[in-house]
Order: C-alpha cells, then structure tokens, then sequence
C-alpha cells in the first residue's frame, strides 16, 4: 500500500497531545532532507518537512496508522537543552540531529486496507518510536481522491501540479462556505472557477448571485453558458416593493424618520397597507381560493398610488362635533376642512362645527413626504416595475429568480446586478432577497426538490460583526439562513476582503473555508482564531500566498490543503485598471455626453 514502507524518514521521538516530535534518518540529513526511491521504474524525488505536506505515521502493515502534517524542520545540536516540547538528543558522537514538528491530523481508517483512507479526528495516538514514511504524488492523490459523483476538480496541490484538489459536492453544496481574501489576491476568480466547474456538472442547479459591481456576469458570456444563466442586468432589476414586509418597508421608505414622533403616523400607514391587502386577496379569491389570515407581512399586491391618496386623505380627516361623524365633503371623496367653534351648515342636519380628528388630522405629514419622495425618486423605480400589479405575477418572479424550469427550460443561475441601487438602501435589498429565498424554501412542501445555493459578494458590507441601521435586517436574515438553512435546503457562500468585519454567527456556522492572501493584521488574527489550531504553520503563510492560492479547509476536503485554484473560464471582471498603460496616450476621442447621459438616465431615441 506504501511505496516507501521500506525507507521510513524518521520516528517519533516525543508525543504530546497532537504534536509529535520526529528525529529524522541522518542519511537523509547528509542528503539534504532528500529521499529518493524507485516508482514504477522511475525514480522519484520526495523532500522531508515541506511544511503542510501529509505524510504517514505508524506501520504500514498494521492497524495502527495516522496522518501527520509537518510544521516546522530544523537542526538540533546534540548538547541543546530542551526547550518547551523539544526533545532532548541522544548523545552518539553526531554534533548535530534534523528534526521534524509536526501535527496529527487524522487515522487510517480500519476497514480499508488496500488502499489509503484518510478518518478524521485522533482515535488512539501514535506511539512512540513509530516509524514515519512520505507519500508519492500519486498515494496522495489516492487520499484525496473523490468519485466523480461526489467530487469535481478545482486546482493543483501548490508546488505540486501532479496532485489535483477536488471538492466533496454535497459537502461544499450543503453546508454554508466562505472565501476571504484580499483585493487583488485571486478572490473573483476563485469564485467564477468553482461556479463554472459546478454549472458545466451539474445541468439543473439553482444558484442566486448577488454582485455589487457587475463582476461576475463576464464569467459566463460564453456560448457555452448562453442558455444557463439568467442575467440580471441594474437597468432591469426589478423588486417590486408589496413583496416587503413591513419592517422592510419601513426601513426603505420612511427611512430615519423619528419614530417617537410619527408613531400614530406609522400605525395608521400599517392599517392601510392591510386594508389595500385584504381589498387584493378579494380580487384573487377566485382564482387562488381564500386566504385563511391575511397579516401586514403577506406577499400580497397593494397600490402605493392609492395608499399615497389614501393617507393623504387620512392627514385632513374631521368629523362633525355633534355625533362624531365623519365630515367628507358632498362627493364623499375628501375631508371638509375643520371650523373649530363655528358652525356651518349640515346637509339635511342643523349647523354643526367641524373638528379635527386628533387620532388623524396631521399626523401623517412627514410619512407623506417620505412616501412621495422614494415614489418619484428614479433611483428607486426598480421597486416599481409595471406587469406586477397583481399578487399572481409573484409566481413569474419566482421562477426566474430560482431558476425553476418553464416549459422544460431551465436556467442554472441568477446573476443579480445590484450595482445601480442606493448605496443607503443596499444591505436592506440584499437582505430581503435573501429573506424571500428562504421563506419559500420555508412554505416549500419537500425540502430537497429544488436545493438553493445563495452566493453573497463584498459580505462585509451588509452582514458586519457590528451591526448598523441599514445592516441590521440583512445581518438578522442571513444569520437565520445560517443557524437554520441546511433543514431546508437553502445554503450560502459568503465572500470577503474583510473577514475580521464579518458577522461571527455567520461565520461560526460555516463549515468549508477558502483563504486566499490576507495582508490585513487584523484580518489575519481573525483567520488564525477560526480555523484550527494545527493549521498555524499554513495560516502563518498566507500574506505571502501567489495570486490563486488558497487554503482549503473544512468538511468538501479530506485534509486541509494548500492548492492553486483552476483559472476560470471566461474570466470576471475583476481586473485592475492599468494607469501606466491608460496615461501613457493622448484620449484622442472621449464623448463625455455619455457618460453624463447614463447619469442622467437619459433615454435614448429609438
């Protein structure tokens, strides 16, 4: 099973806990930590103590064998005290000793024994004097191997291009990953990579991509995704604004307004919207059947035109002093205007006074404001997109955005350009559209029909560590994806430059981590503190990691492995600007109009 069970490199010398100590065969010493031994009629190069290399512990011939990765390698004088865990030489003439810190990460598993299987975990600890044997390429890849059911291809061990990286699917699908890294480090095309591996494998996936700057949908222009993805470019995203609920609504439309001050003004716009949603569930009964209990948070349609008109009406509400009776004018249609102490004459009644309704009469003046405001602001027309003026084209929606199959057809994934929304309102979208995904997963009647997979950009604008106004409904949202999604068959990949200022609960549900290069210390410190104490050797390369490189740990990888990830395929666009090469001519020809015209949202002749 091993090719070199013959030519142990060393044995262990001290064990404490997960660290072991290996004095290292002092041929091998002269040999420059090389060993070189015959496979398949070649011979091949192994070096001793690369660090984050596997390698086996125990005899290859008995039931007890671990896997160890090395840490550190070193010369230790004869005459050295020991030191923490370092051990003590054994006098034998040699001035010096070369010896290995390692970690053991895992055990054979026992019921396999032709071939290596990597266990998880300790389960009985190597013992001491255990010999230590290095892996060829070819027994490493047999450790990481995957069938092609369970597993795609994603890069290279670093250093090593004979050994591939594959991902367990159902692992990295079906719990919650993330990748972090630096601006410039590789993160995009990371990303766009492991997408297009999956798109091409998997015909009827179902994938929803938020991207903040249009990065992403230059990663599947090609022909061979032509038909697979559904592009959303920001001048057609569309949200329609009665899909919120009433926390959401409030949040984008009456935005920082006071409260304390408008909480008559906020109840009264409540009772509205309910009145408008029952007055919508009357017009689809008959197509839809009754709804049992229709509350503020119903997906129904509601007209915001009318709920405008109707509170503005409500502003000027009065009654006659009399009876308490509502004073609207002959039409029916409006409010008379309040007289106070002076009577004025009462169709078919005595005169009477006007009062105004304290409950009513303007309490609703700086709601108004905020509602017509958004209402005629062009930033926000997305949330008023024409064809959804009934609760029914909620069905269309849906589709398109998880890629259900229509007449067969069927997307992969969904590219949401979000570049063109309020930067002020951004996080709250975000968060909602990642609400209505799970909600529906929620009302779904079989969970593992139609398995969703979010994929969240630039994350740490929107589910901060520190929550703020705008963040606190999409931090609340993806949080409860996170605790809760796998029993539904929802799950995320979020995506960062800014790990450090990432949610915690978010990022403690995650089981599959990416690292590209972080430079931040902050970042960093945050990343050594999440992932496992015996990676510190790895971790302690990451600002130095190539463009590409990743560390992959978790559950979609049988051990933690530093790997170059596979260029995408078409590429995002996420490349840098280049100054030097765009300063270094004259712009011959530059129609500032259009740049000036999109601001402006000019349109153009047809």
């Amino acid at each position: 099973m091993i090719v070199t069970k013959e030519n142990p490199f060393g044995q262990v010398v001290s064990i404490s806990g997960m660290d072991i100590v290996i004095e290292i065969n002092k041929e091998l010493l002269q040999r420059n930590l090389e060993q070189q031994i015959t496979f398949n009629r070649e011979v091949v190069k192994l070096f001793v103590g690369t660090v984050g290399d596997i390698f086996l512990i125990g005899d290859p011939t008995s039931n007890n064998l671990h896997f160890g990765i090395f840490e550190e390698v070193k010369l230790v004088s004869e005459y050295e005290e020991v030191q923490g865990n370092q051990p003590s030489t054994r006098s034998n003439g040699d001035k010096y000793k070369a010896v290995a810190i390692a970690k053991v990460i895992g055990y054979q598993d026992k019921s396999t024994r032709d071939v290596l299987k990597f266990q998880r975990g300790i389960g009985h600890y190597p013992r001491f004097n255990s010999k230590c044997y290095l892996l060829t390429s070819e027994e490493k890849k047999q450790l990481f191997s995957l069938t092609t059911d369970e597993g795609i291809k994603v890069g290279n061990v670093a250093g090593v291009h004979s050994e591939e990286i594959s991902i367990h699917v159902d692992k990295f699908l079906g719990k919650h990953s993330v990748i972090l890294g630096s601006t410039g480090s590789g993160k995009s095309s990371t990303v766009a990579s492991i997408l297009q591996k999956l798109l091409r494998k998997y015909r009827y996936s179902h994938v929803v991509f938020f991207d903040l700057h249009d990065e992403y949908s230059a990663a599947f222009e090609s022909s061979e995704f032509e038909h697979k993805v559904n592009k959303v470019p920001a001048s057609t995203f569309t949200l329609p604004y009665w899909l919120l609920n009433f926390e959401e609504f409030q949040s984008i439309f009456l935005g920082d307004i006071d409260s304390t001050k408008n909480n008559d003004g906020i109840r009264i716009t409540k009772e509205q919207i309910l009145i408008l949603k029952e007055k919508e569930h009357h017009l689809i009964k008959d197509e839809v059947g009754i709804i049992e209990k229709i509350n503020i948070n119903s997906p129904l349609y509601f007209n915001i035109d009318e709920l405008i008109a109707e509170l503005t009406k409500l502003n000027k509400r009065t009654f006659w002093k009399s009876d308490n009776e509502l004073a609207l004018t002959e039409d029916g249609q409006n409010y008379r205007n309040g007289t106070g102490s002076q009577k004025i004459d009462r169709p078919g009644r005595e005169k009477d006074s006007v009062i105004q309704d304290p409950n009513y009469y303007g309490k609703l003046n700086q709601v108004i404001e905020k509602l017509q405001s958004i209402r005629q602001d062009r930033r926000y027309t997305f949330l008023f997109p024409t064809g959804y003026e009934k609760s029914t084209s909620i069905r269309g929606y849906f589709m398109d955005l998880l890629s259900i199959p229509y007449n067969t057809e069927q997307k992969q994934l969904t590219i949401l350009d979000l570049s063109r929304i309020p930067s002020e309102i951004t996080p709250i979208i975000i968060g909602m559209l990642g609400r209505i995904c799970f909600e529906f997963k929620l009302w779904e009647e079989a969970s593992s029909t139609l398995p969703l997979y979010l994929v969240f950009e630039e994350a740490h604008n929107y589910i901060p560590k520190e929550s703020t106004p705008t963040s606190r409904l999409p931090k609340k949202y993806l949080e409860r994806i996170a605790k809760e999604g796998r029993k539904y068959g929802i799950s995320q990949l979020i995506i960062s430059q800014r790990p450090s200022d990432l949610s915690t609960t978010i990022i403690s549900q995650c089981s599959n981590f990416f690292v590209l290069r972080v430079t931040n210390p902050e970042d960093q410190a945050f990343i050594k503190h999440i992932l496992p104490d015996h990676l510190s050797a790895l971790t302690n390369m990451i600002p130095f990691f190539q463009n590409g490189e990743t560390l992959i740990v978790g559950e979609c990888v049988p051990l933690p492995i530093k790997g170059i990830i596979d260029m995408p395929n078409p590429s995002p666009n996420s490349h840098d600007v280049s100054f030097s090469k765009a300063w270094s001519h004259l712009m011959e020809s530059y129609d500032i109009n259009k740049t000036l015209y999109r601001w402006w949202d000019v349109k153009e002749d047809e």
